[in-house]
């Protein structure tokens, strides 16, 4: 699931390197399938569609990763009638960083698009502990797994096990972990001027605060612009 420009790409072709983790038809990473359904209900037949995407042999597994279903409200709950008994990964960066690459994403794919349309919805794909509190009103949380961008590319090895074993998966190693992969954006971000930052730090804490509750394995030194949160949560300690 989330969140967009998170390292997604990355994290889900190292996972397809396994050779018992396979990709929905047609190999494709990103299915979008419940995007429809906030303009028309979901049927047993969609479901039946949706299920169908997955084939695989026995003692494997497969699934999609679509960042958008962690932005879309409806789409926790119509997940969890589709796939009940799914496991979810969840990738979240630094929502600042996060928001800096969003934008280019979106400009580059849609350059006709309006600039504060666009940095709204950079917003709250950023809201990380709203989307998560979503899921865990239709998942138990053993069912999903909250991954972290920074530390992920710290301890790729680690993290990679980490998440095998959430899936269920048998150890592998694969190469090139440390190399992300997908489209990058770093050579076209834009400094964010202070006024503009503080605002999106503001507007944003709360929901970090929420998601440092629901995934206390977080580390939140690593997003300096809510590292105080770690601070102020060690010293309440």
């Amino acid at each position: 699931m989330g969140a967009q420009r998170s390292g997604t790409t990355w994290w889900f072709r190292t996972l397809l390197e396994h050779p018992g983790i396979r990709a929905a038809r047609g190999g494709r990473k990103e299915v979008h399938f419940f995007d429809r359904f906030c303009a028309e209900e979901m049927t047993e037949a969609d479901i039946a569609e949706y299920r169908d995407l997955f084939p695989r042999k026995p003692g494997q597994i497969a699934g999609e990763w679509t960042p958008r279903y962690m932005r879309d409200v409806w789409t926790p709950r119509l997940l969890a009638r589709a796939a009940p008994d799914a496991k979810l990964l969840v990738l979240v960066r630094d929502p600042i960083e996060r928001f800096r690459s969003g934008v280019i994403h979106r400009l580059t794919r849609t350059p006709e698009g309006r600039r504060e349309a666009i940095a709204t919805d950079a917003v709250e794909r950023g809201r990380y502990g709203s989307q998560l509190r979503r899921l865990l009103a239709f998942y138990d949380e053993e069912r999903i797994l909250v991954l972290q961008y920074e530390r992920c590319r710290q301890d790729p090895q680690a993290e990679y096990a980490r998440t095998l074993r959430f899936l269920g998966a048998g150890d592998y190693e694969p190469e090139g972990l440390e190399r992300p992969r997908g489209t990058t954006t770093e050579g076209r971000k834009e400094e964010l001027w202070p006024e503009f930052e503080e605002a999106l730090r503001v507007t944003l804490e709360q929901d970090v605060q929420l998601l440092a509750e629901l995934a206390p394995e977080l580390d939140l030194r690593l997003w300096p612009g809510f590292s105080h949160l770690a601070a102020a949560d060690a010293s309440a300690s």
